[in-house]
């Protein structure tokens, strides 16, 4: 339901009403609307989400991962509340105690403005990331960004100069086509690429679709989500259409990347091998074309 102050981005201050010719009188108005008061001289919308309308209550915004996970954006699978303060707030953590709800506290320091008046910027988010997620979700936290639209390519660039040096080595891998469809995607070809392999992601194959990864230009890893279980047979088209093309096809779910990744990467090491070695020996019907013919 919108209320008069979603054109206020939903939260707003009595100087700003003031400011825009609100009288005290339509302040009420609006508050029998569907807004409320905050705390003395901030109001906003009843509509808000729950973590929004926390960091509201806090005197903040949204930050960090708590912004990734709202937008939709890949964070791995850390929880919590993540809020940035203004610097110099002195009663900011009496108002998280006062909500009896933990969160982590991030200090005001944005680079980049912010359209929401309850988010930062998602560029400001995924910096502050940098400090709480490990470096291959930050990676896959990027390239998920730019997939989703929800920051440009040149963003991303700008993010990544913005990442501290222990970080360095890790933005030289984040894949500059943005390709990847999934953290997971991210994941399997840091982790391939590390170990040395070739790892195309999102190939296509004429006629079958992109496939994940291509490792070794011979074994196609596909890193099945929960959106995949309606689609299997689709899924097994686009399998028999790999096969058919010379590329061995590995599905795996998600858990696997996580839990089982050792047993993951020797079935795939193992399919690269046999794959290799069967394009490197003659097929059973070139050898007998290639045997020289002897009268009896």
């Amino acid at each position: 339901m919108l209320t008069p102050l979603c054109a206020f981005g939903h939260v707003a201050t009595t100087a700003e009403l003031t400011d825009a010719g609100w009288t005290r009188t339509q302040r009420e108005s609006a508050l029998r609307q569907g807004a409320r008061r905050v705390r003395k001289g901030t109001f906003a919308c009843t509509h808000l989400e729950e973590a929004d309308r926390f960091a509201v209550d806090c005197g903040g915004r949204l930050d960090c991962i708590s912004v990734l996970r709202a937008e939709g954006i890949w964070a791995g699978f850390h929880r919590g509340l993540h809020l940035r303060m203004n610097r110099g707030d002195r009663h900011a953590m009496a108002r998280v105690r006062a909500a009896k709800r933990r969160a982590t506290l991030h200090w005001d320091h944005r680079r980049f403005p912010a359209e929401s008046r309850t988010r930062v910027s998602v560029q400001d988010a995924l910096i502050a990331a940098m400090r709480c997620l490990p470096p291959d979700d930050v990676v896959a936290a990027i390239e998920s960004a730019v997939h989703l639209r929800r920051i440009t390519a040149s963003q991303a660039f700008a993010v990544m100069e913005a990442a501290p040096r222990r970080l360095q080595r890790q933005m030289s891998e984040v894949d500059t086509g943005f390709r990847a469809q999934s953290g997971y995607e991210t994941h399997v070809r840091l982790r391939l690429r590390r170990r040395g392999h070739r790892v195309e992601p999102q190939y296509l194959v004429p006629g079958v679709g992109h496939l994940d990864n291509l490792v070794d230009g011979v074994v196609a890893v596909e890193t099945d989500g929960s959106q995949h279980r309606d689609s299997l047979p689709d899924d097994h088209r686009r399998d028999l259409g790999t096969e058919a093309a010379g590329i061995r096809v590995l599905r795996i779910d998600p858990d696997l990347v996580d839990r089982r990744w050792d047993e993951v990467l020797d079935v795939i090491e193992r399919m690269v091998r046999d794959a290799q070695r069967a394009q490197a020996s003659p097929t059973d019907t070139d050898s007998v074309r290639k045997r020289p013919w002897r009268r009896k």
